[in-house]
């Protein structure tokens, strides 16, 4: 059998070896792929107030959980335009709080010195984890917009809870008076106008990069519209007396009137009242009957003040509420300012009542005026929703940096992988590697077992018989080169015993593959006769070849059994022959050619020696 040759086995199975690794690494990858997960991951910090005593800027209490509502998920999948659902989102979601490793030791010194100890986390790890190998991108756009939107939510929530007026989209003729399409529109703007002023006051200077607008602009074009457009559309209308419904506009006013004359009634009694207390309050404070005391209640001084303060709120008073004078004066200044705020309204219900009074049908609405007016409101109607628009716009962006200021971002978003796709790739290129390796030896030596037990001659240490059929057959199919060479070696094993033949016949096969194993084939055909097929040999380079052999074997035991290996050779340009079995003839002739003349020479040695003599 062949000798362990590691080089061999590798460059003859190569291709098994790239295989393997290719597959190995292939199905690793697949497989670790199929687990992989990527966490986005973004540190908060709650920098309101009294963040540190667990409350949000409005004194409610943290609520890191908020991060994960059904809102702020919904209003993510919108941004992103998502197919997901709440629910498939949410889980994914981990919010976490950092604890400081100094609180920890001030936790563990006052247990153990039995104090009490108390503390509010403010900072938090929030990440959102997704399974999809190519998802990195998908994890942090979603983080990102979780924490956007949860920034507004908690500026709209916690620290301005204030609502922006509702846009006046659906004022039309069709649906309202001309005279109060203009109302409803007016009213709309100064509401509008006043949130706004009051963002303004609120952060100067606040500019929106979306919109493009800072507040004061914003107010600055309700106010130019209001002062404007509906001012001239207001006295176009009163001037032309449009209406659409005569008696019913007639009928509304009047009973608005009534309604702010009893509006009016109620406020100067309360006024009185308030009047009354005030006095009241004055008084007692001058002889120390108002003295604030804990367990003063029972004569019902201040508590009864404290009452008839508040009586007008759905809030009662507590035993423990002190009634300051400032608060009694501010209290009686607001039901002035609504009592002119009513007389107003009521002398501009009356002015338009007055207007009408001599109008006795109602405008045709094919008319120039009526048309010129409708198109007019539709319009206004246009730039109010618009204006509106911007505005929105503007609170958002402003809640989120009002959110913003009140959470702080520690740190950027980052992704971080769950398993390391590069270092598991290496691994299992070195692995797969030597497993394709092993494959190749043990398929390299499992030929050679093969080889040696099917196609191995056990005596010689050659191919058998059947493998040189096999080599006969392949050179068959095709034409011989001009240097192809075929050697046929035969021993003669009748003069020698069993073992000694077997000797000769490994000795033999020993010296052939010595000599010509780097040349081409060598191999036993059986019955003592040896073949060797070269490929691209002389004649010359041959006969050195079985020079050299003779020389080997006369050093082996086969030298004492005298002249007992014969050979014959054939060339294909020696012999102008070109097929493999025509030169394997002729080197069997010859080989049998060298035998009869050795046999011829070795009987007349014997005849020559023998004592007996032929008479004649």
């Amino acid at each position: 059998m062949k000798s362990f040759d590691l080089l061999r086995y590798l460059k003859k199975w190569w291709f098994v070896i790239m295989l393997v690794t290719a597959v190995g690494c292939l199905g690793v990858y697949e497989f670790i792929s199929s687990r992989q997960s990527y966490t986005a991951t973004a540190v908060i910090q709650y920098a309101g107030p009294n963040a540190s005593e667990g409350l949000n800027a409005d004194g409610t209490r943290i609520d890191p959980s908020e991060i994960t509502s059904a809102s702020v998920i919904n209003k993510t999948i919108q941004d992103l335009g998502l197919t997901a659902s709440t629910e498939s989102i949410r889980p994914r979601i981990s919010v976490q709080e950092v604890i400081p490793e100094d609180e920890e030791t001030k936790k563990e010194t006052a247990l153990s010195n039995g104090d009490e100890y108390e503390y509010y986390p403010t900072t938090y790890a929030v990440s959102f984890t997704v399974d999809n190998k190519d998802a990195t991108d998908y994890a942090r756009n979603v983080l990102d917009s979780v924490l956007t939107n949860y920034f507004q939510y908690y500026s709209e929530t916690h620290v301005d809870a204030d609502i922006f007026p509702n846009n006046a989209s659906n004022v039309s003729v069709a649906n309202y008076e001309y005279i109060d399409c203009v109302e409803i529109l007016r009213n709309n703007a100064n509401e509008s106008a006043a949130f706004l002023r009051k963002k303004a006051e609120e952060k100067y200077g606040f500019y929106s990069v979306k919109s493009g607008y800072s507040f004061s602009d914003l107010v600055s074009e309700y106010e130019y519209l209001t002062q404007n457009a509906l001012n001239d559309l207001y006295a176009y209308i009163i001037n032309n007396k449009l209406v659409r419904d005569h008696t019913l506009l007639v009928n509304t006013k009047k009973n608005a009137i009534l309604r702010y004359q009893l509006q009016i009634d109620s406020l100067n009694n309360n006024i009185s009242e308030a009047k009354d207390i005030i006095d009241q309050f004055g008084d007692k404070t001058l002889d120390g009957a108002a003295v604030y005391s804990a367990n003063r209640n029972a004569d019902g001084g201040e508590t009864q003040i404290i009452t008839d303060v508040v009586r007008d709120y759905t809030t009662q008073p507590s035993g423990d509420v002190t009634t300051t004078y400032d608060k009694l004066i501010q209290h009686y200044a607001d039901l002035h300012a609504e009592r002119i705020d009513a007389a107003i309204a009521q002398g501009k219900a009356q002015e338009i009542l007055d207007a009408y009074a001599d109008v006795t049908r109602n405008t045709d609405p094919a008319s120039a005026e009526a048309q010129w007016a409708s198109e007019r409101i539709d319009e206004l109607v246009q730039k109010f929703t618009s204006l509106y628009e911007l505005s929105i716009e503007t609170v958002e962006e402003f809640n989120q940096v009002n959110g913003a200021d009140n959470i702080k971002m520690k740190n950027s978003i980052v992704v971080n992988a769950k398993l390391n796709l590069k270092l598991y790739a290496a691994l299992s290129v070195i692995l797969f590697l030597f497993l394709g390796c092993f494959c190749a030896i043990f398929l390299g030596r499992l030929g050679d077992f093969v080889d040696y037990y099917l196609y191995v001659d056990k005596k010689s240490g050659l191919p058998n018989r059947e493998r040189c059929d096999a080599m006969v057959d392949r050179y068959s199919t095709v034409r011989l080169n001009g240097q192809f060479t075929v050697i046929h070696i035969q021993v003669d094993l009748s003069g020698m015993s069993r073992n000694d033949g077997d000797k000769a016949l490994r000795a033999l096969g020993d010296q052939l593959q010595y000599v010509f194993r780097t040349l081409g084939f060598v191999g036993y055909n059986g019955a003592g006769h040896f073949i060797v097929l070269l490929e691209d040999c002389s004649i010359d380079l041959a006969r050195n070849c079985i020079d050299r052999l003779s020389n080997l074997l006369a050093k082996t035991e086969l030298a004492v059994f005298g002249p007992c290996v014969f050979t014959g050779v054939s060339n294909s340009a020696k012999d102008d022959a070109y097929e493999i079995r025509a030169l394997l003839r002729l080197a069997i002739r010859r080989c049998a050619d060298a035998k009869a003349r050795q046999e011829a020479e070795n009987a007349r040695k014997a005849a020559e020696s023998s004592p007996l003599k032929s008479e004649s």
